[in-house]
């Protein structure tokens, strides 16, 4: 068994991290290459995993591939590098790069997934979305899962589905993140330190989201339990309904659907 890692950046490190934590393949199982090389060397030397000197060495050598580069990178794949895919399993986390592109550029592969994860990958506590071109065997299906849970949590959707998972969980960290530093700064307005206010913030945001998925509630239900009429969470909410924040998340959530299939579509 081997896998190859075309792309050696933020997250192809997450993954390779993980699986040997994780146990799923061995270091000497494991090799990377890169465009400048320099992310490959560094990973290599980080994971104990082996070089490759080309991409047409590591498909070559490779039962399993994962495509982690830049996703425009996708053309300048060539013929006799797709055709060394040969027999191999291949897994895409390029964003934007759909199942028929990804078979046109590698058309020996004996299957392909296509995978969106997200940053708190790189920590284990990400969420990924998958789906396989052909029904897979059962041991492609093991490679597969066992790679993602290595990353954290993952589940299998139907390709027109990769849309929206991006926009949910692909974009979601970005979505938590701005929404903590928005609270930090009118927490700063107010008077307290802007440290201060961001972990008071995060620990909230922590907590609130384990209570949520540990309690089996419906959000809504939640919600109750913490306002009481005219009191000051009611204040808070009512000030965010009258400024349409729901509608606000319906409109930012279509339009990353929209780029996301803009960036699907073949250029031309």
């Amino acid at each position: 068994m081997s896998i190859g890692f075309i792309g050696a950046g933020n997250l192809a490190r997450a993954i390779v991290l993980g699986i040997l934590k994780k146990g799923v393949f061995s270091s000497q199982e494991v090799s990377c290459i890169s465009g400048s090389g320099k992310t490959a060397r560094a990973l290599s030397l980080e994971a104990g995993i082996r070089l490759s000197s080309s991409r047409l060495e590591l498909l070559n050598q490779s039962n399993t591939v994962i495509l982690a580069f830049k996703p425009q990178h996708l053309d300048t794949i060539t013929e006799e590098e797709g055709n060394a895919a040969k027999g191999s399993l291949l897994i895409s986390v390029l964003a934007g790069r759909n199942l028929p592109s990804l078979r046109s550029a590698f058309p020996l592969a004996r299957n392909v997934v296509r995978v969106m994860p997200n940053t708190p990958s790189r920590i284990g506590k990400g969420v990924s979305a998958y789906c396989f071109e052909n029904p897979p065997t059962n041991d492609d299906r093991e490679i597969v899962e066992s790679m993602l849970g290595a990353l954290g949590a993952s589940y299998e959707v139907n390709e027109p589905q990769m849309h929206i998972v991006t926009a949910v969980s692909g974009c979601g960290p970005a979505v938590f993140f701005q929404f903590i530093d928005f609270v930090a700064q009118a927490a700063e307005t107010h008077g307290l330190e802007r440290s201060l206010a961001t972990q008071l913030a995060i620990e909230t945001g922590i907590g609130s989201l384990e209570l949520m998925k540990q309690s089996g509630q419906l959000p809504s239900e939640l919600v109750d339990e913490v306002v009481s009429p005219n009191g000051v969470t009611h204040a808070l909410l009512e000030s965010l309904k009258s400024a349409d924040w729901s509608e606000t998340i319906h409109k930012g959530i279509y339009k990353a659907v929209n780029r996301s299939e803009e960036l699907s579509r073949p250029a031309g």
